[in-house]
């Protein structure tokens, strides 16, 4: 799998370069379903409120304020807003509304934008379409805990059960655990309504840790054979920078990997699926089921809040 010395930074680093020479698939998730989902995701929110409130000028302001308004009512709380799927229908509501009242022409329907990776094939995994409604939906019901309840117990109830044995590709695998991620949390969520308790929460099942273990796929939009040479030659050529990581995650003394190409790509993809895993469990613990909090938009608003 490469130099453990190899750190993520290089790894991203390091496929930036060969990507050059091999443009392999992008595997980085949304940002944003990553930190509105962790333990931060309050403080990650109204981080992203702020930074959406402040890319708009006064007139714009006014006019996302008021349609926030529009959407919560004067007091300008949601209720759990500051977790969980909640916190990521928001972050997307702020990002759609922001382009509304810049004048840009944003669709109310379809797949959310950035939310899962697309495939080499141009297609988005199953269920895309199903938690993209049920994200735009949230907002408009997420003071209303009993339609909030009956409109999550619905959707989760369309989700179709998964076979991970059967995803064999890089991309596919990403989309596999952001999904199980998405996923998981919408039934926390609906925990949640139902005054549900901890030991009620699914256990995180170790068997999913063979989506980054079992022999994967990996898309390379190339010859990897005459790649690996001309990426070698630059490499030589290349600034200290790239000379030092190639050094940090070459492959292992004994390790043969099918081609360069082949290993930097697994490089970058091991790291980001690790760190999904990482998220995925988290996502469904006890400690997040445990957190609660509300977010409160008239306080971070940067225009006064009509009364």
């Amino acid at each position: 799998m490469g130099n453990i010395q190899c750190p993520g930074t290089d790894a991203v680093h390091l496929a930036a370069f060969a990507r050059d020479f091999c443009p392999f698939p992008t595997y980085m998730p949304s940002t944003h379903l990553i930190n509105m989902l962790s333990i931060n995701s309050s403080i990650q929110l109204k981080e992203h409120y702020m930074a959406v409130q402040t890319s708009l000028n006064p007139k714009q302001q006014e006019d996302f304020a008021q349609r926030l308004r529009t959407t919560f009512g004067r007091e300008g709380r949601v209720t759990y807003g500051g977790v969980g799927v909640v916190a990521l229908s928001l972050s997307f509501l702020f990002d759609t509304l922001a382009r509304q009242v810049r004048g840009e022409s944003v669709p109310d329907s379809g797949l959310i934008p950035g939310l899962f990776l697309k495939d080499p094939r141009g297609y988005y995994p199953q269920n895309a379409h199903t938690v993209s409604t049920y994200l735009r939906l949230v907002p408009y019901i997420a003071n209303n805990p009993t339609r909030m309840k009956e409109e999550t117990e619905r959707y989760v109830r369309q989700l179709t059960p998964h076979n991970s044995s059967s995803v064999k590709e890089d991309i596919a695998k990403i989309n596999e655990i952001l999904m199980l991620t998405v996923e998981g949390t919408m039934k926390v969520h609906l925990l949640r309504l139902k005054n549900g308790t901890a030991d009620e929460l699914e256990s995180y099942d170790d068997d999913d840790e063979d989506l980054s273990q079992n022999k994967t796929t990996f898309n390379l939009n190339c010859v990897p054979e005459e790649a690996d040479k001309e990426f070698l030659a630059k490499v030589q050529q290349a600034d200290n920078r790239t000379k030092e990581t190639f050094d940090n995650c070459k492959p292992d003394t004994g390790e043969v990997p099918e081609t360069l190409m082949h290993h930097v790509a697994e490089l970058e993809w091991t790291r980001v699926m690790f760190g999904l895993a990482f998220v995925y469990k988290h996502a469904i613990s006890e400690e997040i089921f445990t957190h609660r909090e509300d977010f409160d938009l008239k306080a971070n608003s940067l225009v006064k809040w009509a009364e």
